[in-house]
């Protein structure tokens, strides 16, 4: 088995924003985005003929869950699947965890390799991510849209052109916030059912816990859902900025439920671009049992780099020479020290099968090698 191509350094903080785009928009319209899924599938679940689970690793250590299905279809699975009582089957669970409570009947043997590979990065990411969090908390950044309905809602809205007045709608939006706007005691949430065109979480700061749904909820239009994670560099002058790190067309009654347990990370999703009525929900948790790392000044930084690889048949890999990691530190032993561990969430170091060799030095104009 080889490595996996270099995903995205842990220096980029990947967070989420949901859009989804539904109907067809008019010609004077922008058109949708194109669909993003940044980093690598891990698995994918066919539970039904329109329900599956993904498993998605968008950037080292920083794996999500991403449930897509039809409102109607699946109803009876959501309706055993979102209970009071497992609303939170995601929250603190390993991923082989996850993927056994998704696969009735499957042992612990059967888990795929790549989930119990990924569960490594997942624990040093954590590490790396609540450091950062620290220094990114004394940074500015622009704020995006707070909470509720997209700005042009009000003008699309009540001329939506695909409309079933026969529809229970009342009842429809109860189904919503019954499977997928219940929280406990330590989450906050937003429910959002009252909008045509588009709505907004708005910037949730520090979740470790963040799990977004949209959902096309008209019969003839799609919809745009998307999500974005504030990206802060650990170079003073290059600032932070919000990215986009999932994004998906949703086809009418279809939803995506999008899922990270991670560590400290600033989030928020939307759905927009839509002829017709979305429903949007986000909740999340800011608490945790691991005190944060201590901080420290950013004084000194420090750059590893990977350099040769090896296939785990022991032959080298065409990795080599490719990957770096970068940290900041108040000195250089402990920002050499760090710059290892954001490394190690890339592969795993020291002459083995499978794992790369290092070094660290404060060379900045090359990655690797």
């Amino acid at each position: 088995m080889t490595h996996r191509p270099p995903l995205p350094l842990l220096s980029s903080v990947l967070c989420a924003l949901l859009l989804a785009a539904c109907g067809s928009p008019a010609s004077t319209e922008t058109p949708a985005p194109q669909n993003i899924e940044q980093g690598t599938l891990l698995h994918e679940l066919k539970l039904s003929d329109t329900r599956s689970v993904r498993f998605i690793e968008s950037e080292p250590g920083e794996v999500f869950v991403a449930e897509s299905g039809h409102m109607d279809i699946d109803a009876a699975h959501l309706q055993e699947s979102m209970k009071a009582e497992k609303v939170d089957s995601l929250q603190g669970k390993e991923l082989a965890d996850v993927y056994l409570s998704l696969a009735p009947g499957a042992k612990r043997s059967d888990v795929p390799a790549a989930l119990v590979q990924a569960q490594g990065r997942i624990a040093m990411a954590r590490i790396i991510q609540a450091r950062q969090a620290a220094q990114e908390s004394v940074r500015a950044a622009a704020a995006p849209l707070e909470e509720g309905p997209s700005p042009r809602d009000a003008e699309r809205g009540p001329s939506a052109s695909s409309l079933n007045d026969t529809w229970d709608w009342v009842g429809d939006k109860n189904w919503f916030k019954t499977h997928f706007c219940a929280t406990t005691a330590t989450q906050g949430r937003t429910c959002l059912v009252d909008y045509w065109y588009g709505s907004y979480s708005g910037a949730k700061d520090g979740t470790v816990y963040f799990r977004a749904v949209g959902l096309a909820a008209g019969f003839d239009s799609s919809a745009y859902f998307y999500t974005q994670f504030k990206s802060c560099s650990i170079w003073p002058w290059e600032g932070c900025e919000w990215k986009v790190n999932y994004s998906t067309t949703l086809q009418a009654r279809h939803y995506m439920m999008v899922t990270w347990d991670t560590g400290p990370r600033s989030r928020w999703a939307g759905i927009d671009q839509s002829n017709d009525r979305v429903y949007l929900s986000a909740i999340w948790s800011t608490t945790t049992s691991t005190p944060p790392p201590p901080q420290e000044p950013c004084a000194v930084y420090a750059r590893a780099h990977a350099t040769t690889c090896y296939n785990i048949d022991g032959s080298i890999s065409s990795i080599s020479n490719t990957l770096c990691a970068d940290a900041c530190a108040g000195s250089y032993s402990t920002a050499s020290q760090w710059a290892t561990q954001a490394l190690g969430t890339q592969t795993c170091l020291g002459a083995y099968a499978g794992c790369c060799q290092y070094y660290v030095d404060q060379n900045f104009n090359r990655c690797g090698g």
